[in-house]
């Protein structure tokens, strides 16, 4: 939930929170990111090196594209990484060549597996693709921390967990006394040494029992007193967090735990999860023991580690068996994609799209004033691509890359610096309102990314003191980089820069155009998430997935956990799979 609306809700007691107008793309009725005319160009392909990148060795009208070869990554520029990204989304966005099978896309041929929602067991499948098959489209995303846990960005960017505690017969939090006697907390200050202070109702203030740390004792919603880690924090009736050494820090407005999102045109934002065959039989490899001699650590980076995982292949039982991956040189790739029903878009030709089956709800979504949903069948229906996350491991790079792309018409930039051709710093002005698909005004909104929906299995939910319904979306860090970063234009002008080039050099006609580079983030010298620094476009987000928790970085949530190494076991999942990789440790092996 928003730490605004948290705040309203603590007082009903439920919730305790630890100008390029690119004419040339198709924009109809909508509205559109506008880039600068004037940005420096710092980063760029060649149009040799980009004619390079196509199967056919030119550039040609929705042509199908190369993956990037994270074999031979040698990056020696920021830039590099940019280009790497911008080649992984137009090969994934390609049609399927004949080495791959069948499909409309790269994303739905053979060497990619959807991967199914967590069953009653909390595991994981992966779904291979096939002629017919409806892939799993989901409802809402995990905006999650690496446990799993609930969680809440400070203004710094650290991320924080979320407990939810009991209330009294008011309506407020319960701490523990001196006594052991539960006293509903009216508000909380901070002391002249940033400690909590508690009063009650008739503002005395609570001597309340401390953890170790300092914090007040709470119970939780189910009863039993709450363990507080260090990392847990709470807001108190105003936008403050608490944490669990007894300091009071600000922090930002942002989204604790997962939520659904509605667009303007009244479709919920659907999500895919899928990763490339190399995770595939990398993931069922390690479950079943198949790779040993040495066991890895990491993502596989290197020809070495790609020929174990082929081994485990060429072995596997029918109908699983195979000689080689056809795209090896991609290495290991998870994708995370949303979309929305095309029914209703002014431009749905402007979209890549995707025959899905969706779930329907009753009452309908869009009636007004309406408080819960309840799934009552499936439809099948046209989907249009918003938004995709591709992270893949390279050369030197085990901790993955991680790079975000948005369609133009998905939601307004508030204004930001670029370097200009005369190396001048510009502004760009903050997108204004009109037409778009996550949005009914520009980046002034006055109460952007609020969260109105809450998913609670298969019903939808309002949340409290809100109506199902689309919210007014903003792109809080328009290219990845905090506004308050030292490299904000720096990394602006390079995106920016990139996204003007690729647009530049695409046919006219192809539908890619319409989808920009976010950003694109790791960490320096590929080393442990933990142990940083992270570089490239640190604050990096996508409007239609981190829609409500825009201030971290991805490696807030995607660590390593415990600064242990980046493939955790089993036994001991702080590591990868706790952490790196939210669908690691859940999934069921692909065969036995």
């Amino acid at each position: 939930m928003n730490i605004k609306n948290c705040v309203g809700l603590q007082k009903s007691a439920r919730c305790f929170l630890t100008a390029l107008a690119l004419t040339s793309l198709s924009q109809g009725a909508n509205a559109g990111t506008t880039l600068p005319t004037n940005v420096m160009s710092t980063c760029s392909f060649t149009s040799q090196e980009f004619s390079a990148i196509f199967e056919s060795g030119s550039v040609s009208n929705n042509g199908g594209v190369l993956p990037a070869n994270s074999f031979s990554f040698a990056p020696n520029t920021l830039c590099s990484f940019y280009k790497w990204a911008e080649q992984m989304f137009l090969w994934v966005a390609s049609p399927v060549p004949s080495r791959l099978g069948s499909g409309s896309h790269v994303f739905e041929s053979s060497i990619f597996f959807a991967v199914s929602p967590l069953d009653s067991n909390g595991q994981r499948n992966l779904v291979p693709a096939a002629p017919g098959r409806s892939l799993p489209f989901l409802s809402s995303i995990s905006q999650r921390g690496s446990r799993g846990q609930e969680v809440v960005f400070d203004s710094k960017g650290k991320v924080h967990d979320v407990i939810h505690p009991a209330v009294g017969p008011n309506g407020k939090l319960l701490a523990r006394d001196k006594a052991g006697q539960s006293v509903e907390i009216e508000r909380v200050q901070a002391a002249a040494d940033g400690k909590a202070v508690l009063f009650d109702r008739s503002n005395k203030q609570i001597e309340f029992q401390a953890t170790p740390g300092g914090a007040p004792i709470l119970f939780s919603d189910r009863g039993t007193p709450l363990g507080l880690r260090p990392e847990t924090v709470l807001v108190n009736g105003r936008p403050r967090l608490v944490t669990s050494s007894g300091a009071v820090i600000e922090t930002e407005e942002s989204q604790a735990g997962g939520g659904a999102l509605m667009a303007q045109n009244g479709s919920l934002v659907f999500y895919l999860l899928q990763v490339n065959d190399v995770w595939a039989y990398f993931n069922t490899g390690m479950n079943d023991n198949k790779i040993t001699n040495p066991v890895p650590s990491t993502f596989p980076t290197t020809g070495a580690a790609l020929s174990q995982i082929t081994t485990v292949a060429q072995q596997a039982p029918a109908p699983f068996t195979q000689s080689a991956f056809p795209d090896s040189v991609a290495m290991t790739v998870e994708i995370k994609s949303s979309w929305i029903d095309a029914t209703g878009l002014a431009n749905p030709g402007d979209y890549i799209t995707i025959d899905a089956t969706i779930p329907t709800y009753n009452p309908p979504l869009t009636q007004p004033n309406n408080a819960k949903s309840v799934q009552s069948g499936t439809k099948p229906t046209k989907l249009a691509l918003l938004g995709i996350h591709i992270v893949g491991s390279t050369l030197g790079h085990p901790e993955m890359v991680w790079a975000t792309f948005e369609h133009v018409n998905n939601a307004p930039n508030p204004q930001y610096t670029f370097t200009t051709t005369s190396g001048a710093v510009g502004t760009q002005p903050a997108d204004g309102p009109g037409g778009w698909v996550l949005s009914s005004t520009g980046a002034a909104a006055a109460n952007p990314n609020n969260q109105r929906i809450m998913p609670n299995g298969t019903t939808l939910d309002a949340v409290p003191g809100q109506t199902i319904g689309p919210s007014d979306i903003v792109r809080i860090a328009p290219w990845g980089t905090a506004a308050n970063d030292p490299n904000f234009t720096v990394n602006n002008t390079d995106i920016v820069s990139l996204n003007q080039n690729v647009v530049g050099l695409l046919a006219a006609g192809d539908v890619r155009r319409n989808y920009l580079l976010v950003g694109t983030t790791w960490v320096a010298n590929g080393g442990l998430p933990s142990k940083g620094p992270v570089v490239g476009t640190p604050q990096l987000a996508n409007s239609t997935m981190e829609t409500f928790l825009q201030f971290g970085s991805c490696f807030g949530c995607h660590t390593d956990t415990d600064g242990s190494g980046m493939l955790g076991t089993q036994a001991n999942p702080d590591g990868f799979s706790g952490g790196l990789s939210h669908i690691w440790a859940a999934m069921q092996p692909l065969f036995h």
